[in-house]
Parts: C-alpha cells; structure tokens; sequence
C-alpha cells in the first residue's frame, strides 16, 4: 500500500523522503504560494500526484476552478466532486466528469457515498459499469455509524470501513484490477486489517503529522482518539520541537502495513 501524508507548508520539503506519492488539496493552491510551488515543482520531477477535490475541508470548487488546477498540476488521478453520504448525486457527478471532459495523462477516480452497505455496493457496481477503474472508499460514511451504532464513533468507522471491503468481497461486485484508495482514516490501526489486500493501492492520511503535534505517539496497537485540527491548522505553525514524534509516528503508520 502506498502511503502519502499530508504535510503543512513547513513540512512539505520532507514530502520525498516521507511519502511515496503526493495528495494534493486544490484548495490550498490559490492560498499559499508555497504550496503551489511545491506542486509544480513535484510535477516537474516527476512525482505521481493524486488530485482531491477538497468536499473534506469544507470548500466546493466550481467545475472550471477544479478544471483549471488539473491543466495546471496535470494529476496522475483526480478524484471527481461527491457529496457526503448522497449516492445518486455523487453518481450524477461522476457520470458528468466522465461524460463531458476529456483529461490526457489524468484518471478519474469516484468516491463511495451512501447510507447503508446496500448504497455503498450498488454504487460501486454502478460506477465501474460507467467505465470508472479508479475507487476511493472513504473513512466516515453514514453507514458505517448507522451499522455500528452502538460503537463511539472512531471505532464504528473504522470497523464500518473494514466491513465493507468485507462485503465488497462477499458481493463479487469488486475488481481487483480496478485502483483502490483509501480515503483518510479515523485510527491508523485500522491499516493493519488490509495487509494482505494488495488490491488496496493508497491511502493518505495527516494523522500520524497532527497526532505527533500533538505530543503523542502511536502505540504497536494505535491510538483511540483522533485530534480535531486539521492540516491547514498547522500552517503557520512552528513544528520543530515536534518532529521526533511526528517522525515517530509516520515510522509506525508505515510498519502497520507491512
């Protein structure tokens, strides 16, 4: 599984030693320019870029904005606009990018939305008979807590996830030749369930980065909390006296899944 970590500015030099890909977060690019630089710099050498849309940090990029990003940067995948937990709206999205726009050199990749497993299974079936070979399975879907209610929330998403490669499997509607990415993590332990699907190709996480500012680091089992900041959080902040731990923890995310 190829990891790639999602780095504050400060950090961003460290990107080639620390991940093996690059997750870029459009929303960042017109922002910092130090960002920006960096993405074009990685392009230029090279780098294989996983485009996200930014539906996590709360911002919603028209078309054209995410369509100019994507003539700028020229992403390896791009992972096309969806809406939380809402599967016909983020089939509607995917079936429009793939329709209507033709992007050299760039794959499309779809996010599994729904409510229950059912949703969750039907849309991937209905995604790939739409010609889509790149998945992403995201880390907090609805059904996840709808099936694990009785569960605090981290758990239920991460065992949430976990069933439904389950069921993915079960249902025969998965292709293992098909690009699957995992989508953020609640608790990294969760990596540890899938070292034997060599079917999973990716996941990107800031966990190990924000629990290590934090002053914490990972245990062999994980941890069972999740910090509320997220990466831009960390900016503009000064992070030297924390690199050990974050150091620490990335090591540890990266033997979870060997």
């Amino acid at each position: 599984m190829k990891i790639s970590h999602e780095l504050p500015i400060s950090l961003l030099p460290y990107s080639y030693k620390w991940n093996d890909f690059d997750y870029l977060l459009p929303c960042f690019m017109g922002k910092y320019p130090g960002y920006r630089e960096y993405f074009l710099k990685a392009k230029e050498d090279g780098r294989f870029i996983i485009m996200d849309n930014s539906l996590f940090e709360g911002y919603h990029h028209t078309n054209a904005e995410l369509l100019s990003f994507i003539e700028l940067i020229q992403p390896n995948i791009f992972i096309v606009p969806d809406s939380w937990n809402d599967s016909e709206k983020t089939i509607y999205n995917a079936q429009n990018w793939i329709e209507r726009f033709n992007l050299p050199g760039t794959q499309l990749m779809v996010v599994l939305q729904g409510n229950t497993f059912d949703e969750l299974i039907n849309m991937y079936k209905v995604v790939t008979e739409l010609g889509y070979t790149h998945i992403a399975i995201n880390h907090s879907s609805n059904a996840y807590l709808n099936y694990f209610s009785e569960l605090p929330v981290l758990e239920a998403q991460m065992k949430g996830r976990m069933k439904l490669v389950d069921e993915l499997i079960k249902s025969n509607v998965l292709i293992e030749t098909n690009y699957h990415h995992l989508l953020g993590c609640s608790l990294p332990q969760e990596v540890m369930a899938y070292i034997e699907f060599n079917w999973i190709k990716s996941i990107d996480t800031s966990n190990p980065i924000i629990v290590g500012y934090k002053g914490v680091r990972y245990s062999d089992n994980g941890i069972e909390f999740k910090p509320t900041e997220k990466i831009e959080d960390l900016f503009e902040v000064n992070l030297g006296d924390k690199m050990e731990d974050i150091l620490f923890n990335i090591n540890k995310f990266r033997s979870y899944t060997k």
